[in-house]
């Protein structure tokens, strides 16, 4: 009760500084442009239908600020606000926009399933460019959910093409197209998009740690490593890196380390699943821990939270080769479309040699994901 407390003590500054800020902006409501800045995205130009109260804009600032903490509560109290405002103002395209943005980022930051948050976002996004076509966020939102929600990869680069094209200085369309890119394994353009986000928001926590993975992915081990220990050390509590290096642990061999990096991760997130699977990651044992991973790992492919990459990453780790097969034409009778680059140079590695193996993964990933994992 006492944080709660302090949690709307804190809410109530910033919704008088917001009000301030606010204040500011509806002074440009004559030429009905505006710019809203927050720590996460840089400043947009747009041309919206401006809200007649101007408490609108001070909890759309608050909310934004919310939302760049990435904390579970704040991305709720965010929520909260985002759908007052656009229930108040329903032709105002930023508050649809913040509104899809806090419900995609409370999937990973947050406690909202995958499909619940997704499909508000969707609605929330659409609407956004409904309003206003030429709202950069809205057009980025809608990239994100195309390539990790519909695993539409051409529909995303066609969003974030628009979005940088309205704004190019876009913290957060630089740094979710860097992510998307990584993932398809065009990593030479990720690396160049993680950048420029890094350049134009150098403070960001969430930017400086999936440009280490990025380089993890591309092959740039060392660096991206040492980055993300780094990051866990000075920032013990922020999920992703925990997430991150627990990957790298397993693929790594180092089963303790994969046991400890999930542990905090699950932690972190506060989350009753992953604190479970934790639990049962703890209690198996060094001998049986691949098994209770790949047994976690056939779960979050039956829930729909992970595609058949990661058991088969599991499975090829465990020298299964029988398993692999079975994972690959299920992913085949299903036409299963596979990011997940940071994987598959490491599945691949795991086969090398065996033909049929390697003819079934080219068929899950693009050709430009093949071309480069196989270098």
């Amino acid at each position: 009760m006492a944080a709660a407390r302090r949690f709307e003590a804190f809410e109530g500054v910033l919704m008088a500084a917001a009000l301030l800020a606010a204040a500011g902006m509806f002074m440009a409501a004559a030429s009905n442009t505006y710019s809203i800045t927050g720590s996460a995205s840089a400043a947009t130009g747009v041309s919206s239908e401006l809200p007649s109260d101007p408490t609108i804009g001070g909890r759309l600032l608050v909310a934004q600020d919310l939302v760049a903490d990435r904390e579970t509560a704040g991305l709720e109290r965010a929520i909260g606000l985002l759908e007052g405002v656009t229930a108040q103002a329903p032709g105002f395209a930023p508050g649809h926009a913040g509104l899809a943005e806090a419900l995609i980022l409370s999937r990973e930051f947050g406690g909202r399933n995958d499909a619940d948050a997704f499909r508000q976002a969707r609605e929330a996004a659409s609407a956004a460019v409904r309003l206003d076509p030429d709202l950069a966020s809205g057009h980025r939102l809608l990239g994100f959910i195309a390539y990790w929600r519909d695993h539409d990869f051409a529909q995303a680069q066609r969003r974030f093409a628009r979005a940088l094209a309205l704004d190019p200085d876009d913290v957060l369309s630089h740094f979710w197209y860097g992510n998307i890119l990584s993932d398809h394994g065009d990593h030479g353009a990720a690396l160049a998009q993680l950048e420029r986000a890094a350049v134009l928001e150098p403070g960001s926590l969430p930017i400086r740690t999936d440009l280490a993975w990025a380089r993890w992915s591309a092959g740039q081990d060392a660096i991206g490593v040492a980055t993300l220990k780094d990051i866990a050390a000075s920032h013990p509590e922020f999920p992703v890196a925990q997430d991150c290096l627990a990957v790298i642990a397993l693929v790594d061999g180092d089963h303790a380390g994969y046991v400890r990096h999930f542990t905090r991760f699950a932690r972190s997130r506060a989350d009753a699943r992953l604190l479970a699977k934790a639990g049962e990651l703890t209690h198996a044992g060094q001998g049986r821990l691949l098994d209770v991973v790949y047994e976690q790992a056939l779960a979050d492919v039956a829930d729909g939270s992970r595609s058949r990459a990661w058991p088969v990453l599991v499975a090829s780790l465990r020298g299964e080769r029988a398993s692999v097969v079975s994972l690959l034409q299920a992913a085949d009778r299903a036409n299963e479309a596979w990011g997940d680059a940071a994987l598959i140079p490491r599945i691949r590695a795991a086969w090398k040699g065996d033909p049929e193996v390697a003819a079934m993964i080219d068929r899950r990933v693009s050709a430009n994901a093949v071309r480069l994992a196989s270098r």
